[in-house]
């Protein structure tokens, strides 16, 4: 087995040790259901300099058929074959080579997530397949930034969409410490007509306690500036906005708030 991928085994075990070379005999519990392997992942310091932290081999994965997550962003894999035997997956992040065959993830039936990237036409075209049946395909989705109209600042869509009470998509996370650039492109292609931004009159936001940031954002702690507003392009289309209540405000440019306050609209922290 590829030492990198026994790490990954081991990721979320209750291992004796985080010295390199009793991993590599430490046994992988045999019903063991995930492998995480990123450079933020615990056992990731136990490889020491010198040696390669990239996954390049999934031989041996079979000998442990409850595998439903497979988080492995460091990797490169070129034989996905063995994926096809893991009955139990669900959730699959993986680097793949050029010039990787991806029909064996169409034999993967419980697959609700994919995270490849893809280098070429054939490689696509399984992804695209997957996504007609319904796979969350993360490498087919637009970049975040292109789906924020009518507004430039991600935030205040989702704070609009947030207040509309909208239905948001099923998120399924990889990680849930750290923000979910898919699942967030996800929520921010949720259409908003001109009909929904007239009924608004009120707008509020900060940046935490809200529904919509654990949807893109599991385990969202509320304690850095990812939520924050920065920009107000587009407010223009909230037509009967009458109260916009932001924190924190010191991030809007004054020449928008002023905008706002000579439309009578009263600006004020949340």
């Amino acid at each position: 087995m590829d030492p990198c991928l026994r790490l990954a085994l081991l990721e979320t075990a209750d291992v004796p040790t985080q010295r390199y070379d009793e991993l590599l005999v430490t046994p992988i519990p045999p019903d063991t259901d995930e492998g995480r392997w990123t450079d933020r992942s615990e056992l990731f310091e136990a490889v020491p300099d010198g040696i390669d932290t990239t996954i390049r081999s999934l031989a041996g994965i079979t000998d442990y058929p409850d595998v439903g997550i497979l988080h492995l962003v460091e990797s490169a894999v070129g034989d996905l074959a063995p994926l096809a035997a893991l009955p139990s997956l669900r959730l699959l992040s993986l680097g793949v080579t050029p010039a990787a065959d991806l029909r064996p993830l169409l034999d993967c039936a419980r697959l609700t997530r994919v995270d490849v990237d893809w280098h070429t036409p054939e490689q696509r075209e399984v992804l695209v397949t997957l996504a007609d049946r319904g796979v969350h395909v993360d490498s087919l989705l637009p970049d975040p930034s292109t789906l924020t109209a009518p507004f430039a600042d991600q935030n205040l869509k989702l704070a609009v969409i947030d207040l509309l009470g909208l239905p948001l998509p099923t998120a399924e996370f990889f990680d849930e410490y750290e923000l979910d650039e898919a699942n967030l492109a996800r929520v921010l292609a949720i259409e908003l007509t001109q009909e929904q931004l007239d009924g608004i009159e009120r707008l509020h936001w900060t940046g935490g306690g809200y529904t919509i940031q654990h949807a893109v954002w599991s385990q969202w702690d509320g304690e850095t500036d990812e939520f924050d507003i920065r920009s107000l392009d587009g407010i223009e289309t909230l037509r009967n906005l009458k109260r916009l209540e932001v924190t924190p405000l010191k991030l809007i440019p004054e020449e928008q708030l002023a905008a706002l306050r000579a439309r009578s609209v009263t600006v004020t922290s949340w």
